[in-house]
């Protein structure tokens, strides 16, 4: 049982206090009530919890950063994209916290496993869409537009499978509708120029990858950037929508009964934080009944994890 600081959850905006046994949440609410379940409760000092973030692309090869660096960021899930040996040998060094969901390269000499990872070129070439889920590797534009075409053939099958598709590069705006449209899910990079508000308002399924070390760089990133995004929509991308992804729609969010998948946080503050499209404007109004999230400006050091 922790008390005494903040914890980001929707069941209970304004909790301070977080309980959890066997695995699970068992407890959202006040300092108090959480002193009388137990005497014995860790004070957090007016810490921080969050649901953990999901890095949900990471291409693992020489230059990925190692699971060990990831957990201390902040990371608890981490999509896994590379070939069969790769992936293995970054799950082999996993801390047990930090959950792998791997996506090994496809190989149509060998017996397919249950997830797997194509490029759009070798998408392209295959005679039938394979019955498997799906992350599609798209390089450019150009690409997209082809797999778009080859998915809207059999939509029902991509969606059914659970296909995804990561995004690497920035997404122009003449392809928002036809994404928002197609049903995949996509992963993309916040820290290049995207059009998030766009993609979202057009029904997009849209978590991050992210090539900056901490996860609440791509958060920020997603809020003051071109297509700023509000805070709670940006990390939500990069926590419960990523998870939605990998086909577990109830990950990402503390409340009783889910996952006790959180992360301790050095913050300065919390606020209700807003895009806008000249600015990026701030709002504390308890009013709102929305839970805060550290203030995410430029000029304030991002949240530090702390362990429990």
């Amino acid at each position: 049982m922790y008390f005494g600081g903040d914890v980001y959850s929707s069941v209970d905006p304004f909790a301070t206090a977080l309980g959890y046994e066997d695995g699970k949440v068992s407890f959202i609410g006040s300092d108090e009530a959480a002193k009388a379940l137990d005497p014995e409760a860790i004070d957090l000092g007016e810490d921080f919890l969050t649901p953990g973030f999901v890095h949900a692309g990471l291409i693992v090869d020489d230059s990925a950063p190692s699971a060990a660096d990831l957990y201390a960021q902040g990371f608890t899930h981490v999509h896994a994209i590379g070939t069969a040996e790769a992936v293995a040998r970054f799950a082999a060094d996993t801390p047990e916290a930090l959950s792998i969901v791997d996506y090994p390269q496809l190989d149509s000499g060998s017996v397919r496993p249950r997830r797997a990872s194509i490029t759009a070129a070798d998408l392209l070439g295959l005679e039938e869409l394979p019955a498997l889920s799906l992350f599609i590797l798209v390089a450019s534009d150009a690409q997209l537009t082809e797999v778009l075409e080859t998915l809207r053939a059999d939509a029902a099958h991509a969606q059914r499978h659970g296909y995804r598709l990561r995004l690497d590069f920035s997404v122009p705006d003449d392809q928002v509708q036809a994404l928002g449209r197609s049903g995949i899910a996509i992963t993309l990079d916040p820290a290049r120029p995207q059009p998030l508000a766009q993609l979202l308002a057009a029904g997009a399924q849209v978590s991050f990858s992210h090539s900056e070390t901490s996860p609440w760089a791509g958060v920020r990133d997603a809020v003051v950037g071109d297509g700023g995004i509000g805070a709670r929509a940006a990390f939500n991308a990069a926590t419960r929508f990523a998870h939605r992804a990998a086909g577990n729609p109830e990950g990402g969010v503390l409340a009783p009964g889910a996952d006790a998948d959180f992360v301790r946080w050095k913050v300065d503050r919390l606020v209700v934080q807003v895009a806008d499209p000249r600015v990026a404007a701030w709002s504390t109004d308890p009013r709102s009944g929305t839970p805060g999230l550290p203030e995410l400006s430029p000029d304030v050091a991002l949240p530090s994890r702390v362990e429990l």
